[in-house]
């Protein structure tokens, strides 16, 4: 009986303890005591001190330690893991954290040391953790070190290119619902990839790339790390735009005329034209090297706008530009190339100029009658573009005519030679050339003109041009140089004598030197051969030899005194020309020096009479310019004196 009066006791002590917890607990009980069991029951994973061990073996014996776990293989569904075996265990139960009851859920049972999770969904988080038991003697192993580790994401089938620029690709593709995100890695035409970025996004934009290049993607999805990746993508190729050209605009008669420099990688080029209300194509240029285009049969005064891209093609597809900026001109009607000089109208005029007054042997010799206004100093017709800028260079005498060139200083019209005839000092016609390159010296062969253009020489037949010049054509454009040879130094100005061409260099400070050439088929495809190398002084512009046995060099260098290397002479000198025939002189020492005005060019002879070429009345800044191309007696040029 005291047992059970007891008993109540203990009874009414508990009813009395558990009404007095529903009188601290808030309204909401019920959802406070769900609360609280869970907070119970509730572990992490990296927790294994509450997990309730499976099979009999209950007791936890120290000296039976279970080994790491080692994560084997991974797939999209399954998991692989091992461990050590461990002395005196018959069974090991293995347990994998459940993240909605968070606590560990006894998954099974096994006699081996490796087991494979199977049917789990891609991209997972899982732990892990085992104990060793003897389910013989009753006693475990503590559970192990949790293990981490995941199923891999599903791989991302398929991917876009969203947009290219000429520096960026965009990639797109559709969401992977078992990737936490993606790597994004590249590779250029040898396919060596490499990783560039990272996303988490559906969309990848790659940047600072190269203008009109290939590239290789794909994409690798990973899930939780980035370690834990999915299979690679296919992979896909793209290229990036070229470059936006760089277009200029000129008005020319009836005419328009669009250039740019090349663009890199470029496959060609498509310009475009306003029309009514928007730009359509106008046409489309093949080639990298296609930066022209001359739109013709237009309204003189009226306005035309464009805009160029460039293209570039891969594996069939046109990868094209953005356009460059707009531009617009209208045609102008463009003048003949003048003959008039440019400084000096009238006789009257020339002889009270500096550059006549302060040279005594302008004074003394120059033939005014004979000299002749070097054309288009004020104005070249072009191909019927006008310019202003042209510089005469080169002159040489043959057929009757004064072969005369020069090149653009402003660099946008292409180099002319100017046809004059010797009798009538007429311009018959105007050799438009095929490029914008210096066209320097020029010599005549008897069958070939040939132009010095940086370390080149460049043959023109004469038969080419003789029609324009009998019909006397306004200009004759040369579509293309009929050779071009290689030279082993800078030519400057180029002579015909003896059979032989002679090219000399030009440089400021230092010695140049004086080339000869043998001329191979001259009547067919002309070729040049080396003869022999000699040095030459500086700053030479021009030489010619005299049916004297005599040697002038043309020497001249900047606008005024103030400048570095100021020089403007006649050098004559008497070379041993014993071997001139194989293409060997010795030029000895300068016998004769007269003074010329600024910026003296290259030189001829014609009958008695040395002409003398000049630059300076292109240039504002010369000091005594001289606008003709300047006749003085050979014999007075030539006439020796003591070694200088």
């Amino acid at each position: 009986m005291k047992l059970i009066g007891r008993q109540k006791k203990i009874i009414a002590l508990g009813l009395v303890i558990l009404l007095c917890l529903f009188q601290v607990v808030p309204t909401n009980s019920e959802g406070f005591w769900k609360q609280f069991i869970k907070a119970e029951a509730a572990t992490s994973p990296e927790d294994t001190s509450s997990i309730v061990a499976s099979g009999s073996a209950i007791a936890v014996d120290p000296a039976m330690l279970m080994s790491a776990i080692i994560v084997e293989s991974q797939t999209t569904s399954s998991i692989t893991v091992r461990w050590d075996a461990v002395a005196n265990a018959t069974d090991y139960y293995i347990y994998k954290y459940d993240d909605i009851a968070e606590q560990y859920a006894f998954v099974t049972s096994t006699k081996d040391t490796s087991y494979q999770f199977t049917d789990l969904p891609a991209g997972e988080e899982c732990y892990i953790t085992i104990c060793a038991s003897n389910e013989v003697l009753g006693y475990r192993s503590e559970f192990s070190v949790p293990v981490k580790t995941y199923t891999r994401p599903d791989k991302l089938q398929t991917f876009t290119f969203a947009s290219n620029t000429a520096t960026s690709i965009t990639l797109k593709w559709e969401d992977v619902s078992s990737a936490t995100g993606y790597l994004i890695y590249r590779a250029g035409a040898n396919g060596d990839f490499s990783f560039v970025g990272s996303t988490t996004e559906k969309q990848y934009v790659d940047t600072g790339l190269t203008s009109a290049k290939t590239y290789l993607y794909k994409i690798v999805t990973y899930s939780c790390v980035t370690e834990n990746t999915g299979e690679e993508s296919e992979t896909l190729t793209t290229s990036t735009l070229p470059s936006s050209p760089n277009v200029k605009i000129k008005g020319g008669t009836e005419r328009i005329r669009l250039s740019w420099d090349a663009v890199t990688r470029a496959s060609g080029y498509t310009v475009y034209i306003y029309q009514e209300t928007q730009y359509v194509p106008l046409i489309v240029l093949t080639g990298k090297s296609s930066t022209k285009y001359i739109h013709t049969s237009l309204t003189n005064g009226e306005t035309y706008q464009y805009y160029v891209t460039a293209y570039r093609t891969y594996n069939g597809v046109n990868y094209e530009s953005a356009g460059s900026k707009y531009v617009q001109a209208a045609p102008v009607q463009v003048s003949d190339t003048n003959t008039d000089a440019k400084l000096y109208k009238t006789k009257k005029d020339f002889k009270n100029s500096d550059a006549y007054k302060k040279c005594k042997d302008f004074k003394k010799k120059m033939s005014y009658e004979k000299s002749v206004a070097i054309p288009g100093m004020i104005n070249t017709n072009v191909a019927e573009f006008g310019c202003t800028s042209m510089i005469p260079q080169g002159i040489t005498y043959a057929k009757a005519y004064f072969f005369i060139t020069a090149y653009d200083q402003k660099g946008e019209e292409n180099s002319v030679v100017y046809v004059v005839k010797k009798s009538n000092k007429k311009l018959m016609t105007t050799i438009v050339l095929p490029n914008k390159s210096h066209a320097g010296g020029i010599a005549f062969d008897g069958k070939n003109l040939w132009i010095t253009q940086a370390k080149t020489l460049r043959s023109i037949k004469y038969s080419k041009i003789s029609s324009a010049i009998k019909k006397k054509e306004r200009y004759y454009e040369l579509s293309d140089y009929d050779t071009v040879q290689n030279l082993t130094h800078q030519a400057a100005t180029v002579t015909y004598y003896k059979g032989l061409l002679w090219v000399s260099s030009y440089d400021e400070l230092k010695a140049g030197y004086l080339g000869s050439y043998k001329i191979e088929k001259k009547s067919s495809t002309p070729a040049l051969t080396l003869c022999n190398k000699i040095k030459m002084p500086t700053r030479v512009q021009g030489i010619e030899f005299t049916s004297n046995g005599r040697l002038i060099v043309s020497r001249s260098c900047q606008t005024d005194s103030s400048k570095r290397g100021f020089l403007h002479q006649l050098d004559v000198y008497k070379p041993n020309l014993k071997n001139a025939s194989s293409g060997k002189i010795t030029l000895g020492k300068v016998r004769n020096s007269i003074e010329m005005p600024t910026m003296n060019e290259e030189i001829t002879v014609s009958g008695k009479y040395l002409y003398v070429n000049f630059e300076s009345a292109a240039f504002g800044s010369a000091v005594n310019p001289m606008d003709r191309i300047c006749a003085f007696p050979v014999s007075y040029v030539t006439k020796l004196k003591k070694a200088l």
